[in-house]
């Protein structure tokens, strides 16, 4: 996947992650439908939320998410 993230610094998404994704991440920081705001974009392609700042690869890869309004 090479394409870059589409969201934006500041903007709300829903963590809606892949099954790979949700195995790769914790579980317990971050609640599947859960809303969180973009606080960085990370290489083009990985976003990091508030609240979950320090995650052991510098962010969780732009797909696991879905923007507010879909």
């Amino acid at each position: 996947m090479n394409d870059k993230c589409p969201f934006k610094v500041g903007e709300k998404v829903i963590y809606k992650p892949s099954s790979r994704g949700h195995a790769y991440d914790d579980g317990e920081r971050l609640k599947i439908g859960g809303q969180y705001k973009v606080k960085e974009i990370v290489q083009e392609s990985y976003v990091v939320v508030e609240g979950y700042e320090d995650h052991p690869g510098g962010g969780i890869y732009w797909t696991e998410f879905e923007h507010l309004n879909d």
